[in-house]
Order: C-alpha cells, then sequence, then structure tokens
C-alpha cells in the first residue's frame, strides 16, 4: 500500500467524505482501534477474533454498495497486525452473499475442527475486508462457522 488517498484515482471515489484520509492512517487506526479491542475484551493468546467490517462504509457509503479493495486492505492490515502481536487469531466474516462465511487461517480451522468450505471470496461477493483477508493471510480457507471468544 502506498500513502496515497483512499480510492486513489477511481472516480467513483472521488466524492467521499473519506478520501482525504490515507492510506497509512486508515491502516494506522484499525490497527489502534483493534488493539484496543483485543485489551479491552481481554483476548488471550490462541483466541480467535471475527471481524466483520464494510469498506464501503468506511468511505462513506451504504454498507455493500460501494467495495474498495484499497480500504479493505488497509483496514484488513491494521486488524491483522494488532491481532498478531497479541498472538490472537483473526477471522473475517463475508457479506451475506457467501452466507456470512468466514475466513481463517488453516491451522486455525484444521486445529479446532471447523468445516471448510470450498469457496472464495471477491470483492462483490464475499466483500472487500475478506477477500482481501483471503489474498494476505499466509494459508487461507473459508469456514462456514466458528466459536470464537471475540
Amino acid at each position: 500500500m502506498n500513502n496515497e488517498n483512499i480510492g486513489g484515482n477511481l472516480d467513483a471515489l472521488a466524492e467521499h467524505p473519506l478520501t482525504d484520509i490515507s492510506s497509512k492512517e486508515l491502516e494506522t487506526q484499525s490497527y489502534s482501534l483493534c488493539k484496543e479491542l483485543i485489551e479491552k475484551a481481554k483476548l488471550q493468546k490462541g483466541q480467535i477474533l471475527v471481524v466483520g467490517c464494510s469498506s464501503s462504509e468506511v468511505i462513506g457509503e451504504r454498507i455493500g454498495s460501494c467495495s474498495s479493495l484499497e480500504a479493505a486492505e488497509c483496514l484488513f492490515q491494521g486488524i491483522y497486525r494488532a491481532c498478531s502481536e497479541a498472538g490472537v487469531f483473526l477471522a473475517t466474516q463475508c457479506c451475506e452473499h457467501l452466507n456470512r462465511a468466514l475466513v481463517i487461517e488453516k491451522e486455525v480451522a484444521v486445529k479446532n475442527n471447523f468445516e471448510i468450505v470450498s469457496v472464495v471470496p471477491q470483492k462483490n461477493a464475499g466483500g472487500g475486508v475478506a477477500t482481501s483477508a483471503y489474498e494476505l493471510f499466509k494459508n487461507p480457507v473459508v469456514v462456514e462457522k466458528i466459536v470464537a471468544k471475540a
């Protein structure tokens, strides 16, 4: 990710209220908020945090109406870094098009006997953050349901 404004040169995002925030700032804010959540929820190493997030809403649009992969990647990077530092596993929730399935690292799914399903999230079928998680996790899988601490 570079420090260009969210949406970069995408005409559809030019008028969004959050386009003046840099990609780096969005990542930093998502990191700080997730770190605070982990602390307040008293999550411990090895527990799972489920995050459902709309990149559309983050850029000022109605949920599910304008997914931004750039915003989603910034959000994911910040959240994933906070989880990794705390030793907490991250699961990202897909949208209703994929029945709110969850993207998670395969080792976590196997360790917890979660049923793995055969689907790959896409920007408009799964959501931006779930798509980013699938692309950026080391060994991603999608599961239909999980048991998590937060």
